[in-house]
């Protein structure tokens, strides 16, 4: 199972969070740096993943609670992830 941490210091603004998530995810050359494109490359893995995403509160305004609840969909839709917060 691979292992990820998500720094939430680490994307403070939008473009931070994306380079961030590109990254520690390891996203292809393809992802289009907005959160549909991060779905639609997630949601397809079929790889066991645990992602720890840490210091939440600090991820980038306008972003924060629609990131991590696109995480939480995406348990539900692919039993390869665990996502804890």
């Amino acid at each position: 199972m691979r292992e990820i941490l998500l720094d939430g210091n680490q994307m403070k603004t939008k473009s931070e969070m994306h380079d961030h998530l590109v990254e520690r995810l390891h996203l292809p050359y393809y992802y289009g740096r907005s959160l549909d494109s991060l779905w639609n490359v997630l949601v397809k893995d079929e790889d066991p993943i645990k992602i720890t995403i840490i210091n939440a509160g600090a991820i980038a305004k306008g972003y924060d609670e629609v990131l991590l609840e696109m995480f939480q969909d995406l348990m539900k839709s692919n039993p390869n992830y665990i996502i804890e917060f």
